[in-house]
């Protein structure tokens, strides 16, 4: 017999398993499927904003050396802190990376869209939209991220669901 949809339990990352926020607690109940899903969000978008601040090792990687393209070595992002971020060119470039480091380090998403929105003249910041599918079972879950890579540190800020 199918699990019903309130049966259906969502397993946190490894990572999450080992982090212990109650100390005082020996045994945690088992959680619902919506709370588990808000906090595989929540964990998502953590890891998400730890890529995006994680800066690159090695910035060329020759083309026959294929399987370090996705290796933990170009893991996060080159350094975007002497880019001109309201060059159309400079976006679309940030934009494709962004993209390129989710597919490669966040499995738990997928068809993954990046949307920059229009510059404000006097922020000191870019504004973008991370559109994706939280692969979970049995149906995906849409969830958008609204980011910011703050110019005056070159730090990314995530927010969202």
């Amino acid at each position: 017999m199918p699990r019903t949809d309130s049966e259906v339990r969502i397993a946190a990352s490894v990572l999450d398993r080992l982090i212990d926020r109650e100390l005082d607690v020996s045994r945690e109940p088992p959680a619902s499927r919506a709370s588990s899903l808000r906090e595989l969000k929540q964990a998502v978008r953590r890891d998400l904003e730890w890529l995006l601040n994680t800066r690159q090792c090695i910035d060329e990687i020759p083309d026959d050396l294929k399987e370090l393209k996705k290796s933990v070595l170009v893991y996060g992002l080159p350094d975007f802190s002497q880019a001109n971020v309201k060059s159309p060119s400079d976006q679309a470039r940030l934009r494709r990376v962004i993209v390129e480091a989710i597919r490669n380090f966040e499995p738990r998403l997928s068809d993954v869209r990046v949307t920059i929105e229009p510059a404000r003249e006097v922020e000191r910041a870019l504004h973008f939209r991370i559109d994706a599918l939280l692969r979970v079972d049995p149906v995906s879950e849409p969830v958008t991220f609204d980011t910011t890579l703050h110019l005056y540190n070159g730090e990314y800020e995530v927010k969202g669901e």
